[in-house]
């Protein structure tokens, strides 16, 4: 069974400082390792696959409580668990130039960081089952199983926001830049057309990881778990 926690879209939102023509706002440190096609804003994906935790010292009524999930039948009781989060962020700089409050203003991304991540990945199985025998081994198994589709998931998506980013030519650049009445303005296109990149995917892939890891999740299933030990 599989519980995943998600957390939302965590949004860095930049300040700003303003300079004469030819002045740049820098917001951030350089980012190193950044890259894109000429005319995109520099990219930098950054992800974090944690490896899984294993506990055994929780009992069968302590890991169903945990799930907050029913089990498929009421006689049925469900000894493993796998408990995850994730989490989406992004971070840029931004630089600008014009004549000053009540001018029209220039501003562009100058770089970009999306970080996308597993940032927990914990596996119980039931203390009633000593490590070894044959329930726990498939239990194990079982669990393992929503691990591996996880990390699919996170694989396939990590590499579909950067394809995106990369392929993104709505975000403003030095060379083809946002011109607006206000800071203001400026800062709310930028985020507007970053999260219509990336909210989209990011919602893909939480539908996508629950449905994938609800197709083992069922009644068959269990049942073809019970049925590979003779000592529950």
């Amino acid at each position: 069974m599989t519980s995943p926690a998600r957390r939302g879209p965590r949004k860095v939102g930049p300040p700003f400082k303003w300079f004469k023509p030819a002045g740049l706002a820098l917001l951030f440190p350089a980012l190193a390792g950044l890259c894109g096609p000429a005319g995109a804003v520099p990219l930098q994906v950054t992800g974090t696959l944690v490896r899984p935790t294993y506990y055994h010292g929780y009992s069968t009524a302590q890991i169903e409580a945990m799930s907050r999930i029913r089990v498929p039948s009421r006689a049925s009781h469900e000894p493993g668990l796998t408990r995850f989060e994730h989490e989406l962020s992004h971070q840029y700089e931004v630089e600008g130039e014009g004549e000053g409050p009540g001018r029209p203003l220039r501003v562009w991304a100058r770089s970009l960081r999306v970080d996308f991540s597993i940032t927990r990945m914990d596996v119980y199985v039931s203390s009633q089952y000593a490590r070894g025998t044959c329930p726990y081994n498939a239990i194990l198994a079982h669990e393992n199983t929503h691990v591996a589709i996880n990390d699919r998931a996170f694989r396939k998506y990590k590499a579909l926001l950067e394809r995106a980013l990369k392929r993104d030519r709505t975000l403003p650049t030095k060379a083809h830049p946002l011109r607006v009445s206000s800071l203001e303005e400026g800062k709310a296109v930028i985020e507007r057309r970053l999260s219509r990149i990336v909210e989209p995917l990011y919602e893909r892939f939480k539908r996508e990881d629950i449905r994938e890891n609800a197709k083992i999740d069922t009644p068959a299933s269990y049942r073809r778990t019970q049925a590979k030990c003779g000592d529950w």
